[in-house]
């Protein structure tokens, strides 16, 4: 396996959107209304790039001589983006509603979201393809992000994971990350939220 830049030219962008989809498809449905939309807004965003999910800021994993796509990263660093340039880049491929919607929708992210340091490497989107789990590509792409953090003089892994996703956190704990908060809110007789997470490097 390798992890390599996002080549719009060659990887599936439509595979790439999916599989962000995936990572929170309750609230892509909720403000996108269904999932084929939410894929096909998703990957505008990903092909226009210069906000939070643009094409520079994705890895994908690939087998060493196939392109197809078998899961991806998404980093991020402490202030990449605002509110602003974010809503500019959303209305140049969306109706206003839709930038709305999106808007809307990262305005709750900022609710649980770990708040980020200059030292901390974000893996704002790890996620693999449902037909290759098991293979330990969820490991390689954390061992990987460990490589590019130390490469780019970081001294923390930072992610977060929703509070129902036990699997995923057992492969964070697993691999050694610790839980340092938790944010969450009541939700419909329950509660929403995700845990923030640290690797030391």
């Amino acid at each position: 396996m390798i992890l390599k830049k996002l080549d719009l030219n060659v990887h599936d962008t439509k595979k790439v959107s999916e599989l962000i989809y995936f990572t929170d498809s309750h609230t892509f449905d909720k403000i996108l209304n269904d999932k084929t939309n939410a894929i096909e807004k998703l990957e505008k965003l990903v092909i226009v790039g210069n906000n939070s999910i643009g094409h520079e800021n994705i890895h994908v994993v690939t087998k060493k001589n196939d392109d197809n796509v078998l899961g991806i990263l998404i980093t991020s660093k402490k202030d990449q983006y605002n509110a602003k340039n974010e809503i500019k880049n959303f209305l140049k491929v969306f109706s206003i509603s839709d930038t709305i919607r999106f808007t809307i929708l990262g305005f709750i992210d900022m609710i649980f979201l770990a708040t980020l340091d200059e030292e901390d490497f974000y893996l704002a989107c790890v996620a693999v393809d449902e037909k290759a789990r098991g293979q330990g590509i969820g490991t390689f792409i954390l061992e990987s992000s460990l490589e590019l953090a130390r490469n780019d003089g970081k001294k923390k892994l930072v992610l977060d994971v929703d509070l129902s996703n036990n699997g995923a956190r057992r492969l964070y704990e697993r691999f050694g990350f610790n839980i340092f908060n938790k944010k969450s809110i009541p939700w419909l007789g329950g509660e929403k939220g995700m845990y923030n997470m640290e690797f030391s490097i």
